[in-house]
C-alpha cells in the first residue's frame, strides 16, 4: 500500500505510466523509446516517484531495471489508477457529447501512402476541438505503444496476434528483395546461395520488412550477413542505392522516393502485406477512438493510391532452378 504520509493527489499520472513502462520494459533506454521521451528523463521521474512515495521501486543492476517487492506490490495498483483515469475521462466525453482532448496517434509510413493529410483534414472539420501527437516508428513499436496505452490508435503492416489490440485492414503493401542497380546483371537469375553472400541491411526489429528478412532466412536455409540495421526506409533504400547490401522493402517506396534509376526490385520474391489501423479493444468505446477510427475507414473506402497485386501470392519464397526463374512465389 502507499504510505498515509504521501499523497496520491500530487502524484502525476505520467509518473505511474513512465513507472508501468519500466517495469514492463525493465530498461530505462526501452522504456523512453516506448514513452518518446529520453532516459535521463525516465530516470528523473523514476526517482521521483520512488522520493515521492518514500520506498524504492526498482533494483538497478548490470542486467537492468528490477521491481523491487514494493515495487510488484503497487505495480497492478497503478495500472489500475491509469486505466481509471483513462475509463474517468471516456465517461466524461461521453456525458458531453462532443470530442476532445489530444490523441497520441502512431504512423509508421509516410503521409500520402497512409492518406494522412486526407484523414487530419476529415478530423478537423468534424471534431475541431480534438488535437493530436504525431509518433513516427515502425509497426512493431506502434504495436507495442498501442498494447502498453502510449499511444492512441495507430498504422501498421503485418499481422497483429494480440488479442488486446482491435484493428481494421485498410489496403495490402507488396513487399519485394531490392539491390543497387549496380547489381542488376549479376543478380538477374534467382539464386539464392547468390544472394545469401550478398550483404544485407535490415529494418529494426518491430518491422514487418525485417520479420520477411528473417522468414526468408528460415524457408531457404540461409544465413544472411547483416552489415547494418536502420530503423528509417529513406535511410535504406539510400545504403542499397549506393551498393552497401540488399533489403526488403515495400515497392512503393522505390517509386515514391525516386529510386527508380539506383534501386532494383530483384524478381526473386514478392510477399503482400497487410496495412491496418489498431487500437485498444478495450477503449473501442472512447468518442476519439471512434471518431479517428470512423474517419479512417471513411477516407480509406476511396479507391486504393497504393499499388495492390492483381494475385496475393503466398509469402513463402521458392528455391528456383538456375535456369528457369521464376518470378513469384
Amino acid at each position: 500500500m502507499i504510505p498515509a504520509s504521501h499523497s496520491l493527489a500530487v502524484m502525476e499520472l505520467y509518473q505511474l505510466r513512465t513507472f508501468l513502462a519500466v517495469a514492463e520494459e525493465q530498461n530505462l533506454t526501452r522504456a523512453a523509446e516506448k514513452l518518446f521521451t529520453s532516459q535521463p528523463a525516465v530516470s528523473a521521474q523514476i526517482k521521483s516517484l520512488e522520493d515521492e512515495l518514500g520506498v524504492r521501486l526498482f533494483d538497478r543492476g548490470a542486467k537492468g531495471m528490477k521491481l523491487t517487492r514494493p515495487g510488484e506490490v503497487l505495480q497492478d495498483q497503478a495500472r489500475r489508477i491509469v486505466d481509471a483515469a483513462r475509463d474517468f475521462k471516456h465517461s466524461a466525453d461521453n456525458l458531453r457529447g462532443s470530442v476532445s482532448g489530444e490523441l497520441v496517434f502512431g504512423i509508421n509510413n509516410r503521409p500520402e501512402i497512409l492518406r494522412l493529410i486526407e484523414i487530419l483534414r476529415s478530423l478537423t472539420n468534424a471534431h475541431p476541438d480534438l488535437s493530436y501527437e504525431l509518433i513516427n516508428g515502425s509497426s512493431g513499436v506502434v504495436l507495442e505503444g498501442i498494447e502498453d496505452g502510449t499511444i492512441s490508435i495507430g498504422f501498421f503492416e503485418g499481422h497483429c496476434e494480440s488479442q488486446k489490440i482491435a484493428s481494421h485492414v485498410l489496403d495490402h503493401i507488396e513487399l519485394c528483395i531490392a539491390a543497387p542497380k549496380a547489381w542488376a546483371d549479376e543478380l538477374s537469375i534467382p539464386d539464392w546461395k547468390l544472394l545469401e553472400g550478398k550483404p544485407w541491411i535490415f529494418t529494426s526489429p518491430g518491422c514487418s520488412h525485417c520479420r520477411y528478412i528473417q522468414r526468408i532466412s528460415q524457408e531457404q536455409g540461409l544465413q544472411l550477413s547483416r552489415r547494418f540495421q536502420v530503423n528509417e526506409d529513406l535511410t535504406v533504400l539510400n545504403l542499397v542505392a549506393e551498393g552497401l547490401g540488399l533489403t526488403v522493402t515495400a515497392i512503393h517506396q522505390i517509386e515514391a522516393n525516386s529510386f527508380q534509376d539506383r534501386v532494383v526490385a530483384l524478381p526473386h520474391f514478392r510477399a503482400s502485406v497487410p496495412l491496418s489501423i489498431g487500437y485498444l479493444a478495450s477503449n473501442e468505446s472512447d468518442p476519439s477512438i471512434m471518431a479517428v477510427r470512423d474517419h479512417v475507414l471513411e477516407v480509406w473506402k476511396q479507391p486504393a493510391k497504393l499499388p495492390i497485386p492483381k494475385n496475393t501470392p503466398s509469402p513463402r519464397a521458392s528455391r528456383p532452378a538456375q535456369r528457369k526463374p521464376r518470378y513469384r512465389s
